[in-house]
């Protein structure tokens, strides 16, 4: 009795059907991911990997290179990772001379140099009256700004920048002197004041994504390359709290104890967007603004090549399992080693956020304990693995028909040749036979 025997006609059909709704399930899922790879949001497993709980924790935050954003608030990790972006860009679209100028001011700012000196600066024909050095009367270092009297120019360092403190200053030094509209010099210091206001907006416009980067991570973007400004900002603060809630997540035992983690890891969560918010959105604004630099046959050729961080791996790895696994569940090509692949896959995700008593819930509507719907699918997969389905309704059924066939001709030509032969043999003996009778006669 074969194995379609075995089972009745229904549940065969309803084992099919099921075979290929997980198919579709998930060949979808992998499609709509690929949909949004060009999309501004494209689809990531980090959110999902760093958010782990259970024993395998730790296996699965490693899989996203950064579980806890740590990099993103590095300077120099950023800035490496800016550089390595910046020379796939070139080397995909071959930018022009004038397009790597634009990029050298989207990354480096758009300064002038004085000398050897980066700074911004803003014609002032000559100080106001009574004003004889700029620093001396506004007590701001030569460090940060100065006035050139022969280029006629005011200048403010293009690493140190002009704080509001500062800037406060240089607008000081001549309080007062517009109360009086019959003086004299009141014209020279309206062009001085505005000459203050254009350099001070001019250097916050210009300043490049580094510069930017840098000052974001000091927590000040006007206290920029000024290492006697920096302080203990949120970073520092994060950094803590995250030490924190790794050694109360290390100890937790009681019911208390997981409420009063749930409570660290939402500050955690809360301060690690504070932190790394801005920098993501810094880096998007550098790659948006790039993109803009491209002609339009440069944009029909798409995203440069990635750089394979592990994060990118295990994306494309989710995806393309995802689709494949699916739609050769769908073809039903391969179906008992597909479904053992595709619930081995699914167990990885039951295993990212097990929902086991001790272990914190995961986020989302679903409501789980101990089996969820990526166990379930898991059950479900292996059933499928243990019955022929595929043999039922797919391809392995015609290739296993096909080459059923070809066996059966192989057998028949096989026999064939073997009687052929036999009867060739017969003749062959029964000629020798008559050959010898023949001497034997002659012989008499």
């Amino acid at each position: 009795m074969n194995e379609t025997q075995r089972i009745t006609l229904g549940a065969a059909i309803l084992l099919v059907v099921l075979r290929i709704s997980i198919g579709w399930q998930l060949m979808y899922e992998g499609l709509w991911k690929i949909k949004t790879l060009r999309s501004p949001t494209p689809w990531t497993s980090a959110g999902y990997l760093k958010n782990s709980q259970g024993p395998l924790r730790g296996v699965f935050r490693s899989m996203t290179g950064d579980p806890d954003g740590l990099q993103l608030v590095d300077y120099d990790t950023v800035a490496t990772s800016w550089n390595d972006w910046y020379g796939r860009l070139n080397a995909h679209y071959q930018l022009s001379e004038g397009q790597i100028r634009s990029m050298d001011r989207l990354l480096n700012g758009a300064h002038s140099m004085v000398g050897k000196r980066k700074a911004y600066a803003e014609p002032l024909a000559a100080l106001p009256p009574g004003i004889e050095d700029l620093n001396d009367a506004t007590k701001v270092s030569k460090k940060v700004a100065w006035f050139d009297a022969k280029a006629k120019r005011l200048y403010v360092d293009g690493s140190m920048f002009l704080k509001p403190d500062e800037k406060a200053r240089l607008e000081a030094a001549v309080a007062g002197r517009l109360e009086d509209k019959d003086k004299s010099d009141d014209v020279a210091v309206q062009e001085y004041l505005r000459a203050v206001k254009r350099v001070f907006d001019r250097q916050k416009k210009g300043m490049g994504f580094r510069d930017r980067l840098r000052g974001a991570l000091l927590g000040n973007p006007e206290l920029v390359g000024n290492t006697d400004w920096q302080r203990l900002g949120k970073i520092d603060q994060y950094r803590q709290t995250l030490s924190r809630y790794e050694t109360l997540l290390a100890k937790a035992d009681e019911d208390f104890e997981w409420d009063h983690l749930q409570k660290t890891k939402q500050q955690v969560s809360t301060l690690r967007t504070e932190v790394t918010g801005p920098i993501g959105a810094l880096d998007n604004d550098l790659k948006l603004a790039a993109q803009k630099l491209l002609t339009l046959e440069q944009r029909t050729m798409g995203p440069p090549s990635s750089g394979g961080n592990s994060q990118q791996i295990v994306d494309s790895m989710t995806i393309a399992g995802l689709t494949i696994l699916g739609l050769l569940l769908i073809l039903g090509l391969g179906t008992r080693y597909v479904a053992i692949a595709a619930a081995f896959m699914l167990f990885n995700f039951y295993m990212a956020m097990p929902p086991w008593p001790g272990v914190p819930e995961a986020p989302g509507p679903e409501h789980s304990f101990i089996i969820n719907k990526n166990l379930i699918e898991v059950i479900a997969l292996l059933g499928i693995a243990l019955m022929p389905t595929g043999h039922w309704f797919g391809l392995d059924g015609v290739i296993g028909n096909c080459c059923g066939r070809k066996c059966a001709a192989k057998s028949v030509t096989d026999a064939d040749v073997d009687e052929t032969a036999t009867s060739e043999a017969k003749l062959e003996a029964n000629a020798n036979a008559s050959e010898t009778t023949e001497s034997s006669d002659v012989a008499t």
